[in-house]
């Protein structure tokens, strides 16, 4: 059976020995995208927005939590911010799991690209999509095409129909971040 074309962004992964450090970041009403739990986040001086692929040194981690400007999490019935995502130019705070070394994260592979067992240890970037605004779930997944710096895959996910072919949910580590985690070999 081949596996469900369902990006959810990315997620910490649990039970594999890893440490996740979170922190909250003030996400600017200057922010032109909407911020969905899952995303892959870029660190600037006024916080943190969505990155754009291929974020490199300046991804600050995955968003797990999003809250309002009150840190009231959003969707909650008393935020001021009706959706379970924050909407662009709109001023929240997001909780943030830290790209930092050792901290795991599952991503689904994109469409139409077939990673095989050689891509462990290989990096590669992640691709930017627009979150679902009906769902308010991430879109974000990892690139297999073209290579790239940001993430090493450090294995399949084991589970039943989830096989190394195309949309295959994986293990991956940032491997460049704004908190000088960097390496080479790319997919």
């Amino acid at each position: 059976m081949a596996n469900r074309d369902t990006p959810i962004g990315f997620r910490p992964a649990q039970g594999i020995g890893s440490q996740h450090v979170y922190k909250m970041f003030r996400v600017d009403s200057n922010n032109a995208t909407a911020v969905f739990v899952g995303d892959v986040l870029d660190l600037d001086g006024e916080g943190v927005g969505p990155a754009a692929a291929d974020a490199g040194v300046s991804a600050a981690g995955v968003c797990v939590a999003l809250f309002d400007s009150e840190g009231i999490p959003v969707g909650h019935p008393n935020s001021s911010v009706s959706t379970k995502h924050l909407t662009a130019s709109t001023a929240g705070f997001a909780l943030t799991s830290l790209a930092m070394s050792g901290t795991v994260y599952i991503v689904q592979t994109q469409t139409g690209e077939t990673p095989t067992v050689d891509d462990i240890g290989l990096t590669s970037d992640h691709i930017a999509t627009a979150g679902d605004t009906v769902t308010s779930t991430s879109r974000h997944e990892l690139t297999h095409s073209g290579g790239g710096l940001q993430f090493r895959i450090i294995g399949k996910v084991e589970q039943p129909n989830n096989t190394w072919a195309e949309h295959v949910d994986v293990y991956v580590m940032f491997n460049e971040s704004a908190f000088g985690v960097s390496g080479e070999a790319s997919v």
